[in-house]
């Protein structure tokens, strides 16, 4: 069925081609490729005005300078002249600036004014062209020869964990450290370089953010950006009978606890479920006896920044007052 319907078509096109209507549109389409060459030719030869892309280029840059500024890396330069010129600089790439740095720096600045950006540009296009506008008049930078300095990067968090979970521990970041680059007594007022902030609300799950480094007047971040791994846990329950301790005691006197334990409960990540129960303290104050009673009230002090929602599931104890 197949072989039969590819026959038949090949058979159409056979008479298709043999019939003198085809022949003459077949010339039609040749006359008017012809034409649309001419016209392109005679196009590119008139002056045409067209919005241009440069790149630039800084070479000799002595591996010790590092720009605290990054010069830009393209100038976008309205350019008026034949189209082939142009056609020319656009196609085979010699849209590209080059500019040497040892012409152009002196003392920390690198500098090229309007006139002498005006020139380098001239070279790339000819000196038929005419520069319209360019996106930058002049290219005025800082450098130094200084070498880095590493600190530490510091996470700025701002988010909150989903319901029953909690960011455990404190963010990771990779790099720890990065360098900064500027002058002397810029880099010695510098002990850290902080984050933007990390917002985020709701926070369900680990993840790994990209985090850009906050600028700092006068100097140059490298790298300018880090990771950030912030760790979300599920929390579980803990219950758990912590010793009790006596505060305030005057010598010669002593107090027999019944019990000598407290129920405390509480919520920690379930990678530290394990925690040892000496990071809760729970006390009683020898200052709070009341004549006639024989309970003390039980006071929850100190325990682990990685518990939640800590509270004493008793509220008092018995006591007995021993005197020596």
């Amino acid at each position: 069925m197949a072989d039969g319907k590819r026959k038949k078509i090949l058979t159409y096109w056979k008479n298709v081609k043999a019939t003198t209507g085809f022949r003459k549109f077949l010339t039609f389409l040749i006359f008017v490729g012809i034409a649309s060459l001419f016209w392109l030719i005679l196009a590119l030869n008139d002056n045409i005005q067209e919005d241009m892309e440069v790149r630039v280029h800084i070479y000799n840059v002595p591996d010790s300078v590092t720009f605290i500024v990054d010069p830009p890396a393209e100038i976008h330069a309205m350019v008026r002249d034949k189209g082939t010129n142009l056609w020319r600089s656009a196609t085979f790439g010699h849209a590209v600036m080059e500019l040497n740095f040892r012409e152009y720096a002196a003392d920390g600045i690198f500098s090229v004014n309007r006139g002498e950006l005006t020139a380098a540009l001239k070279k790339v296009f000819g000196q038929s062209a005419s520069l319209i506008s360019t996106s930058v008049d002049s290219i005025h930078t800082v450098y130094t020869t200084s070498p880095g300095k590493r600190v530490p990067v510091e996470v700025v968090l701002d988010m909150t964990p989903a319901v029953g979970k909690i960011i455990s521990g404190k963010p990771r970041v990779e790099p720890s450290g990065v360098l900064v680059y500027g002058s002397r007594d810029v880099l010695d007022t510098i002990s850290r370089v902080l984050t933007e902030k990390l917002r985020g609300v709701n926070i369900e799950d680990s993840k790994t953010y990209t985090v850009k480094l906050h600028k700092i007047s006068g100097v140059k971040i490298q790298p300018p950006e880090v990771k950030v791994m912030v760790e979300v846990e599920q929390l579980v329950r803990k219950q758990v009978r912590v010793n009790i301790q006596i505060d305030n005691l005057p010598a010669g006197e002593d107090l027999l606890l019944f019990p000598s334990t407290a129920n405390v409960e509480y919520y920690l990540p379930m990678s530290k479920f394990n925690l040892s129960n000496d990071k809760i303290s729970v006390h009683v104050d020898y200052r709070d006896l009341e004549s006639g009673s024989k309970q003390l009230p039980l006071h929850l002090g100190a325990h682990s920044k990685d518990m939640e929602n800590v509270r004493l599931l008793d509220q008092t104890v018995e006591y007995t007052l021993v005197k020596d």
